[in-house]
């Protein structure tokens, strides 16, 4: 059965007001003293205007990559990282050397997560067409990794070209740091490539058992890796009905991201620790590694708020896994 260290924390770079980095570095310390596996932060160059994020009295965003490093040198244990970074962004140089330092800094406890990225803003601030991100993202992995692992790296590729190019210091984790591929299940191809950990949007059990687990497998004797599923939700532990029905409209908001018609009672861990558990248990049942847990709304909520979900998950539901 799982335990509360196959569970990671998302935090954020915004918040329902102004966000303040030691509010999110307290938060991060919060979850080591608890005992989570890794606190991970999604980069986005601005927030777009649709989803929950219309919603937002605040627009300030701060840089995820200045964050991570702050949580890095206030904790000692706690795996720290990106859900996700968007590596079409920036160039693949530039990332390697970052996610290395970041590595080294750490004493070994990066989690590279990586993602296409979606919202057009986010590429439009950095004059990078998004029609390409995917192709992009394919040849940033390779680049990436060619240069954590070799003496010199050469690359001719249809976005990017390096030659002959070296890299130091390289990162502590040999052969690198744990690549974690977020998206759908479109994605699984490329995550079964690297370490094939999917950070996605919640699965059922039954998407879990029946196609998530078998296409991994299927993928992964490709390469001849043994990939994992790890999966995403919005968390709410709630001490009684009247809680949780005062929080079914941010819940409700927060899993809006396609369909506004979708029922939050069955995308999220959310009511009674009893009910959290055992949706917990049911996914891992399914074949389901590791839980990433959203404790905020995705940013609807304070830093505050999650912190104090962080604690009712871990005195309420974890006994009962």
């Amino acid at each position: 059965m799982p335990n509360i260290s196959d569970c990671s924390v998302m935090l954020f770079p915004w918040d329902a007001k102004k966000p303040k980095v030691a509010d999110i570095v307290e938060a991060a310390k919060l979850a080591e003293d608890l005992g989570f596996y890794s606190v991970t932060l999604p980069t986005h160059m601005t927030t777009p205007p649709g989803w929950l994020f219309s919603d937002f009295d605040n627009r300030e965003l701060l840089d995820a990559k200045v964050i991570v490093p702050a949580i890095a040198a206030a904790t000692s244990r706690i795996k720290i990282g990106f859900n996700s970074l968007l590596p079409p962004l920036l160039p693949p140089y530039e990332w390697a050397k970052y996610l290395s330092t970041l590595d080294v800094m750490s004493d070994g406890r990066v989690i590279f997560g990586a993602a296409e990225g979606w919202w057009e803003e986010d590429f439009a601030a950095v004059g990078v067409n998004r029609k390409f991100r995917a192709s992009m993202f394919n040849e940033q992995l390779e680049v990436i990794t060619s240069l954590w692992t070799q003496d010199k790296t050469t690359f001719d590729g249809k976005h990017y070209q390096l030659k002959d190019m070296t890299m130091e210091p390289k990162p502590v984790q040999k052969p690198y740091p744990p690549i974690w591929i977020g998206g759908s299940i479109k994605s699984v191809y490329r995550a079964a490539r690297y370490d094939g950990c999917i950070v996605a949007f919640w699965p059922d059990a039954d998407a879990a058992r029946n196609l998530w687990v078998p296409k991994l497998k299927e993928e992964g004797e490709k390469w001849g890796t043994d990939p994992k599923l790890c999966a995403f939700s919005f968390v709410y532990v709630a001490k009684d009905k009247k809680a949780y029905e005062a929080q079914l409209p941010n819940l409700r908001l927060a899993v809006a991201f396609e369909d506004d018609s979708i029922d939050p009672g069955t995308v999220t861990v959310s009511g009674s620790p009893e009910r959290c558990a055992e949706q917990i248990k049911s996914l891992a049942d399914a074949g389901v590694w590791h839980f990433v847990l959203e404790f905020q709304f995705h940013g609807l909520e304070s830093v505050s708020f999650g912190m104090a979900q962080m604690e009712a998950f871990a005195k309420d539901v974890v006994p009962l896994l």
